[in-house]
């Protein structure tokens, strides 16, 4: 960063994921969540199709779904070990807020691909990082099998149409993230 960069160049170009552990009460408040949402739907969304939408799971539905956790990794791997199956379980309380990644992307849509919806999901998402570290909360998004177990999308609600994407986590950063290196090497090249 320079002393001559603009203020939003400095915060996307600061901005890290930190790990659930190290997101701690308080969180976004109700409507400092709605400004998170509205920066969500300002991403890029050709044909505003809003192909995404998300579930926030209150404290008091976390038992429920580490019930769901436990359950899909039992379908998964019947001869898991049980502290495996409880440690899936305890997946359901990290972060200290927690929100569902729910794709609902028209497949067969005459004009917008199935990427660029997918794409429109993720600078959604993006966008939401950007605006919870801008009100000084951080945040981090994390997938694996729970994200594709029928039975964690049962328990959410999640009809056939839709995609369990990933959990996007925040809260206010117990630990300040490592620093990284921005290399962007190979990110670019030129047709020639």
């Amino acid at each position: 960063m320079t002393d001559a960069s603009p203020p939003l160049l400095d915060l996307i170009l600061a901005r890290r994921s930190v790990s659930p552990r190290f997101l701690v009460e308080p969180t976004p408040t109700a409507e400092q969540l709605g400004l998170i949402l509205r920066a969500a739907a300002a991403a890029p969304d050709h044909k505003s199709l809003r192909p995404y939408r998300f579930i926030l799971i209150p404290p008091e539905r976390r038992g429920d779904l580490a019930t769901a956790f436990r359950e899909a990794k039992t379908e998964q791997d019947p001869g898991a070990p049980a502290a495996e199956i409880e440690r899936s379980g305890e997946k359901a309380y990290r972060g200290a807020m927690l929100l569902a990644v729910v794709l609902r992307v028209v497949r067969d849509h005459p004009r917008v691909s199935v990427s660029d919806q997918m794409l429109a999901a993720g600078a959604a998402i993006e966008n939401m990082l950007l605006a919870a570290m801008t009100l000084g909360y951080a945040g981090c998004l994390r997938s694996g099998i729970s994200a594709t177990s029928r039975r964690v999308r049962l328990a959410l609600g999640i009809s056939g149409d839709e995609e369990l994407a990933a959990f996007l986590m925040l809260g206010t950063p117990a630990k300040t993230p490592l620093p990284r290196e921005d290399a962007i090497d190979g990110l670019l090249s030129t047709w020639e």
